[in-house]
Formats: structure tokens, sequence, C-alpha cells
């Protein structure tokens, strides 16, 4: 189970954003104030096409995508 974190103001905007989304998206809650931690249950081929509907339907609602707390890109 792959997961990925959004940038949200409540858990049931994310819930409602992603209401039928395909792939077995789940909400499963705050990881900390600001970011809501969620699930996919996708395998790459799937993911790959159906990323962007769930982009899109966040989107809609205003809610982004973001990178897990804590962790930094490496820089070279």
């Amino acid at each position: 189970m792959e997961r990925f974190f959004v940038r949200a103001p409540s858990v049931n905007a994310v819930k409602r954003a992603l209401g039928r989304a395909p792939g077995g998206v789940k909400v499963i809650g705050r990881y900390d104030r600001e970011t809501i931690e969620c699930s996919h249950t996708m395998e790459s081929h799937s993911l790959a096409r159906h990323w962007r509907v769930i982009l899109s339907r966040l989107s809609k609602e205003g809610i982004s995508v973001v990178e897990k707390p804590g962790e930094t890109k490496d820089q070279a």
C-alpha cells in the first residue's frame, strides 16, 4: 500500500474530493496539523493511468499533494 500526503483544511474535504476516485484511494487521517495522509492500492501501471484523475479531483477542491513532512530532497 503506497501512501501520499495532501495539504487540506480538513479530512472531510479530502474524503469529499476523493469520493469515488479510482484505485482504492483512502484517507487514513491527519499526519500533522496541516497534512493529511492518504493511501492507494494501485500497482504502478494503474497509478500512472489514474493519478491525473486523482490530482484533478483534489485540485478542484483546492487541495494539493505535498511531500511527506520532515523529508527533504537530496541536493547534489
